[in-house]
């Protein structure tokens, strides 16, 4: 028994070695506590004697599903739901994050998900990812369920429905990351996209001239987008914001520009709605950038090109900004990395006002870049057909 006089509930359960949940049910209502503000301590003394009482009684053991892995999951995901649960940085999960939580933690084998939280070790925990990496999942993946599992018991230990996260000191497999090895000049890029539709070639034109990430593409709104000034602001959707800094206002260069007038003025010249809106009826509302990936991909190999990904036009962004001599500090704010405050009380977007957030930097880095990408696309050059 613990030599301490005093012991919070977590401790209490620890010495009697029980977990949490069965502490509560079976053990706490006949002890005696003494209270300090909303804490519960219990002296030692009165365990003891508890441990004297109940020895030979017997006490009934938790009912199955009532406290296991599987319940305190569902109850976790309503209190992210809900936004009584917080991540890390203490707010409130994404409804794409909560997806992400739900299918994560059902991944977990059936066998470990009927236990409760406290008669789940970490040597069982390991044995899962051992296993996942058997069966082929990769690193992402199995980084993502084990996050997610992280997640749930920080959650039950701040609420003393677990004593200990047993998944804090996991050996995970290193991220399956590969150096972006696709990236395109100035003159390919405008190649490639000269084949496609003026709507299709919209999100790949945001995510290379405009840095912007997959979810600032589907979630970009008109009212987000200024013409006229020739400013963009990106993430303006909290949901569609991945670090807080990627609130932030990109001046448009040339091609960009070009391309939104275009749209805009193919749908109709609009007032709102989405810039690249859905083709289909979807639960999110929201462009299927998967789906059209997968078709932009065909349309380029049936040409004998070789196709590139969102993800690798933001980055091939990434390198016209070094390459037009844009400072570091510069781009990683043009690419949303870190950006200037925005002024207190201010609209989210009127953009005619919005100059004075902008440093003159970011503007002199779109005059830099918009003279990198005009020289760039005028050399003679060939579109990289496929290997």
């Amino acid at each position: 028994m613990d030599d301490r006089m005093l012991m919070s509930r977590n401790e209490a359960a620890h010495a009697l070695n029980m977990s949490l949940s069965h502490f509560q049910r079976h053990a706490q209502p006949g002890l005696p506590c003494v209270r300090s503000g909303q804490l519960r301590l219990y002296r030692r003394t009165d365990l003891e004697r508890w441990v004297d009482e109940e020895v030979g009684a017997d006490i009934v053991p938790p009912q199955a599903g009532a406290h296991d892995l599987a319940g305190e999951h569902r109850r976790f995901i309503a209190d992210c739901e809900t936004g009584v649960a917080h991540n890390k940085l203490g707010r409130s999960y994404k409804p794409n994050a909560i997806v992400n939580l739900d299918s994560s933690l059902r991944r977990l084998p059936e066998e470990t998900r009927r236990k409760p939280l406290d008669a789940v070790g970490s040597g069982e925990l390991q044995e899962v990812v051992d296993g996942f990496r058997r069966e082929g999942l990769s690193a992402s993946r199995v980084g993502s369920v084990i996050n997610a599992v992280r997640s749930l018991y920080k959650w039950a230990i701040d609420r003393e429905r677990a004593l200990t996260n047993p998944a804090s000191e996991l050996r995970l497999p290193a991220a399956d990351s590969r150096e972006r090895d696709r990236v395109a000049t100035p003159g390919e890029f405008a190649s490639l996209l000269g084949i496609l539709a003026t709507k299709d070639a919209l999100p790949w034109a945001l995510a290379a001239y405009g840095t912007a990430r997959s979810q600032e593409v589907r979630a970009l709104g008109w009212p987000e987008v200024d013409l006229g000034e020739g400013l963009l602001l990106l993430a303006a959707d909290e949901a569609a914001r991945k670090p807080a800094a990627a609130l932030r206002t990109v001046p448009l260069v040339r091609p960009l520009r070009d391309r939104l007038h275009a749209e805009w003025v193919r749908q109709g010249r609009p007032s709102k709605g989405k810039v690249c809106p859905a083709r289909n009826e979807s639960r999110s509302g929201l462009l299927s950038l998967g789906q059209l990936s997968k078709r932009i991909a065909r349309e380029w190999e049936a040409f004998d090109l070789t196709p590139i990904g969102l993800q690798d036009s933001r980055h091939t962004a990434a390198t016209w900004l070094d390459h037009a001599g844009v400072s570091p500090k510069v781009a990683s704010v043009f690419m949303g990395h870190g950006s200037a405050k925005r002024q207190l009380g201010a609209a989210p977007i009127t953009l005619r006002r919005c100059t004075h957030v902008l440093p003159g930097e970011l503007e002199r880095a779109r005059d830099r870049l918009d003279d990198f990408l005009a020289t760039r696309e005028a050399e003679p050059g060939q579109v990289p057909r496929r290997p």
